[in-house]
């Protein structure tokens, strides 16, 4: 059996046996708190049958949106309701502008207290066919593309998107410390990601170690930066929410905006860290009597190149999940001295800089390791520095 397969079964066993791991802790310790009572409230796909009425305008500004009410005949498709045909006011307005038509399919909202008359509206779109139809077509093109590295590409993603939903989250639900939660889901899903893509590889072990190292030099900065400037999970707006869960579950609020760091940061890290680990072996197929020091050397020019674009990919990520925000500061025009010294500007700053200062530490990491592991020939004066 060749190596390459001999990894793909034992990450494969490890795979399994961790998500049958993760499945039995969540068996054994649900999620049962709910900040609100929705014991009454349910969700349920529904079809519009016909719209009977229709008292709705244009928006003169915003083309597509509609301002009004319509009076929907409607087939609820799921649950108790299966089968029950109802009228249904749909109110449109800035926020909640959902239009419906003839023939289409919505989420209904179903309000169904003990004592008093049963109350159903709309609540959204359709989308769950749309999302996964893309989503399917986005594997798809990794498979056509990548082959059987997109395959593993594929997989890979899908394993994150479990371990960050099936175990980071509920493990810091439960009150354990989202930072070693987050080091040991930064540790797994970097490894797994990495080994699927290019086996037990010289290569692999270099972009895990500098990327699991980059990650936490990015935790440790931020830690520095928010201890100076005094900001933690309590500064966010979902602060009082996460009080409420806290004093019920245990959560550490504190800890868990520095374990956000580690996650957002993982992704460009570990691009940067499978980057230099890659071009620098390709170095060595093609010089194999390449010293560590020409070696180390090459990385860092490599790195250079990187820097520039991958620290602003960090900063411009930042930057869109907080657009809205930053139009409402610009609106509302606050001063230089209020805007600097808000917290919010301070959890942004603080983000932006400790994930560049990852990225561009990743790189001499990637480059020293790779200059010990790849060398082939070492000479007498083979000093790296």
């Amino acid at each position: 059996m060749k190596k390459r397969q001999k990894t793909d079964i034992i990450f494969l066993l490890l795979i399994i046996v961790f998500s049958f791991g993760v499945y039995l802790y969540n068996d054994k310790n649900p999620v049962t708190l709910s900040l609100i009572n929705s014991e009454s409230l349910g969700y349920a796909k529904a079809e519009v049958i016909e719209v009977v009425e229709e008292n709705a305008r244009e928006d003169e500004t915003t083309k597509g949106r509609y301002y009004g009410v319509q009076t929907l005949r409607a087939r609820i498709l799921q649950g108790d309701f299966q089968g029950k045909e109802v009228l249904i006011d749909n109110y449109l307005s800035t926020t909640h502008n959902v239009r419906l038509h003839s023939g289409q399919a919505f989420i209904a909202c179903i309000d169904n207290p003990l004592e008093a008359e049963t109350l159903i509206t709309v609540y959204s779109y359709y989308r769950a066919p749309v999302i996964f139809m893309f989503g399917g077509i986005m594997i798809g093109i990794m498979v056509l593309i990548g082959g059987g590295k997109g395959l593993r590409s594929a997989v890979s993603l899908l394993f994150t998107m479990y371990t960050i939903l099936g175990f980071m989250l509920p493990m810091i639900f439960n009150g354990y410390s989202p930072i070693w939660v987050c080091i040991v889901t930064v540790v797994i899903t970097a490894a797994v990601s990495l080994f699927l893509l290019n086996g037990n590889h010289k290569k692999t072990w270099v972009a895990t170690i500098a990327t699991g190292m980059g990650v936490i030099l990015s935790g440790i900065i931020f830690q520095l930066i928010a201890s100076l400037v005094h900001v933690s999970g309590f500064n966010t707006d979902q602060a009082e929410a996460l009080i409420l869960i806290s004093q019920n579950t245990g959560l550490q609020i504190s800890q868990v905006l520095f374990a956000g760091i580690l996650i957002s940061s993982l992704g460009a890290v570990m691009d940067v860290g499978l980057s230099i680990a890659s071009s620098l072996y390709e170095i060595t197929c093609h010089k194999a009597d390449i010293t560590p020091r020409e070696l180390f050397q090459s990385g860092l020019r490599v790195g250079k190149d990187m820097i520039g674009t991958m620290c602003n990919t960090l900063i411009l990520a930042f930057t869109g999940s907080s657009l809205t925000t930053l139009l409402m500061l610009k609106a509302y025009g606050i001063e230089y001295a209020q805007l600097m010294n808000s917290d919010f500007i301070a959890m942004e700053i603080a983000q932006g800089i400790s994930g560049t200062i990852a990225i561009i530490m990743t790189v001499p990491i990637g480059a020293l390791l790779s200059a010990v592991l790849y060398s082939r020939r070492r000479s007498p004066d083979a000093n790296w520095f």
